[in-house]
């Protein structure tokens, strides 16, 4: 009963196999077996950067996106959320925006409210309550270059902001 049963895959030790212990010894153990994956390998690449590494990659049409998105873009957000529901649908603020809030969320004016479009009447009244002493002639200038760049009848507070931006730009260049 000397020897040990080995299994018959098991491969037998060799000389060249073993290590010196310690380098003032004359113990010897096994050597370490090094894995492939021990090595660095300079060229190795994931498959996921190997596709959208460059502008204009692998279109998602090619492989479709597969798992739950960080950003629920695919359900509309709840009218009233629920504390425990911790999903983020696109519309909850960074850090940054918690730390310096803009003049217009302090005053509780937020993005939607830009964006809801409104009736012409309203968009006036909007822009005399925020102070801007404007004529109605002015207002219908502003109001018809906004029908010609978007062709409706109504619109919201951002696209009068970019024209009223505009006019405002090229005051500026004209005057200086």
């Amino acid at each position: 009963m000397d020897a040990l049963f080995l299994p018959g895959d098991t491969k037998e030790l060799k000389q060249e196999d073993l290590v010196l212990k310690k380098t003032e010894s004359s113990e010897k153990t096994p050597e370490i077996l090094t894995r492939p994956t021990d090595h660095v390998f300079t060229n190795y690449q994931t498959t996921s950067s190997q596709y959208n590494a460059v502008v204009g990659g692998l279109p998602t049409t090619c492989c479709p996106v597969r798992g739950v998105p960080s950003i629920r873009s695919d359900l509309p957000p709840p009218r009233i959320r629920r504390l425990g529901d911790r999903t983020n649908y696109g519309d909850d603020g960074s850090a940054y925006a918690l730390l310096f809030p803009s003049v217009f969320s302090q005053k509780g004016v937020y993005e939607k409210d830009f964006f809801k479009t409104r009736p012409k009447a309203e968009i006036a009244g909007i822009l005399r309550n925020i102070g801007m002493n404007i004529s109605d002639e002015r207002f219908e200038e502003i109001w018809k270059q906004a029908s010609m760049k978007h062709q409706k009848e109504e619109f919201c507070v951002e696209s009068i902001k970019n024209i009223l931006d505009k006019i405002h730009a090229s005051h500026r260049e004209t005057g200086c």
